[in-house]
């Protein structure tokens, strides 16, 4: 049966392909039925086998930014009868004048995601490892506006921060490469938020 989709396009990232690769032939097809039936049709997949549980787990939480990314914003669920806006099986009485307000509250929530304190984010950075810093780039404000856009939410930003200010390449460098430019960068920010199993070599106050 052909599933229907409004959907285009999403980003396959080398961590999907990696978890792949470590399942038999079996499995792969239901990891990837799995991440696809997610990506386009917004439906979290149950019933899943261990090892291919295994592997859909431990992406998860990129595969959720992703889709929670898109559903912002389009303004559209990818799966209405999972989450409606408003109406529809689970939305109660419901009707246009109570799908116009949840619309609104969901245009504010998206907005309201993007807006950024980067005198706070600035505090933060410099408190974490221990510099100085008085400004934040142009470039660094518009690389992680465009993060959040793609679902990644303000608490990984500093989650990839304490992570790459544990690495050795950074700490050996005094930090020196370690820009708010370079962790909103896509491929650093996925990288240093998924690394969780750092030795802490230092300690901030």
């Amino acid at each position: 049966m052909k599933k229907e989709t409004k959907r285009k396009a999403f980003k396959f990232y080398r961590s999907y392909y990696d978890v792949y690769n470590e399942l038999n032939d079996k499995d792969k097809l239901k990891f990837i039925e799995a991440l696809l039936d997610r990506q386009f049709q917004g439906i979290k997949p149950n019933e899943l086998s261990d090892m291919v549980k295994f592997a859909y787990v431990s992406q998860e939480h990129s595969i959720d930014l992703q889709v929670k990314g898109y559903e912002a914003a389009t303004g559209r669920k990818l799966n209405p009868y999972q989450a409606p806006y408003g109406g529809g099986i689970e939305g109660g009485l419901g009707g246009p004048l109570q799908e116009e307000k949840e619309k609104e509250k969901e245009k504010e929530k998206v907005e309201s995601t993007y807006v950024v304190d980067f005198e706070k984010l600035l505090l933060i950075f410099n408190r974490i490892l221990g510099k100085k810093a008085k400004v934040v780039s142009v470039k660094a404000k518009k690389q992680l506006r465009q993060r959040l856009k793609e679902g990644f939410e303000k608490p990984d930003i500093v989650t990839a921060l304490k992570n790459a200010s544990k690495d050795q390449f950074h700490i050996d460098s005094n930090y020196k490469f370690l820009t708010l430019e370079f962790i909103t960068r896509p491929d650093k920010l996925e990288k240093f938020l998924n690394m969780s199993d750092f030795k802490i070599k230092r300690k901030h106050i």
